[in-house]
């Protein structure tokens, strides 16, 4: 039976198992803007922190799964914005953990701020490996680590009750050739596009809602939109969903 499970997912996940690390789809990017935007650093005005958990398909061994943790503030008297982002994902056989240092330089334009944001740092991916008691070709190899530095690039207009910012998260990709070996490239072709908007309008006394929407562009698979919607109550109460 782990056999069974272990073979059906290393051939549903095989496009992923690759070590290389690819640009996410985030729910609540509402939340993760430092996720996929580094100039989303130091844009609450205050220090801010995000944790954030997501599980696919719970209950199946090797099922994906993705942690995130984004720290970002504003330095005082300057117009800089710094944050740490740490993600970790686990897919099947494939684990990475990423560690990335995010810049974001604030420039007033108009009654709000364009920030332009700089990422950088290195992704630990790890293979697992399966004891199955044989030499199968497919699962006998050993556990395989690598190191996968990366940077990013994005830009991030806002005001009191609006926001747009277009970004790409990651700059280098990785593949596996034909020895094994991990290489990186850089193909201007396989950029992920992501450009994201939002703005808060009020409803009644103390109530407000702030309809969102995430739009990513790949060459290779086309748009993807995600749009949803938060209702808020002062600053204490935030309920919404998305829909993609």
């Amino acid at each position: 039976m782990r056999f069974l499970a272990a073979f059906i997912l290393f051939l549903f996940f095989y496009p992923v198992l690759e070590a290389q690390e690819k640009a996410m789809l985030y729910s609540h990017y509402t939340y993760n803007g430092l996720a996929i935007n580094p100039a989303f650093a130091g844009s609450r005005d205050v220090l801010s922190v995000n944790l954030s958990h997501r599980n696919q398909w719970m209950g199946f061994e090797g099922a994906p799964s993705y942690n995130i943790a984004g720290l970002h503030t504003p330095l005082k008297k300057t117009a800089m914005g710094v944050g740490l982002l740490v993600m970790n994902e686990s897919i099947g056989l494939r684990k990475y953990t990423g560690f990335y240092l995010n810049y974001a330089h604030r420039l007033t334009m108009g009654n709000g701020k364009l920030a332009l944001g700089l990422k950088a740092g290195m992704a630990t991916g790890k293979f697992e490996s399966i004891d199955l008691g044989n030499d199968d070709p497919v699962f006998g190899e050993k556990s395989a680590s690598y190191l996968l530095p990366n940077f990013g690039v994005g830009m991030y207009y806002y005001t009191k009750t609006f926001y747009a910012g277009l970004s790409i998260p990651l700059l280098l990709g990785y593949e596996t050739n034909e020895s094994g070996e991990v290489a990186a490239y850089h193909d201007f072709s396989k950029y992920a596009y992501y450009f994201t908007t939002g703005i808060t309008l009020p409803l009644a006394d103390h109530w407000s809602v702030q309809p969102s929407g995430l739009l990513m562009y790949e060459q290779s698979n086309g748009f993807m939109a995600d749009a949803g919607a938060l209702v808020l109550y002062t600053d204490l109460l935030r309920t919404g969903a998305p829909y993609r």
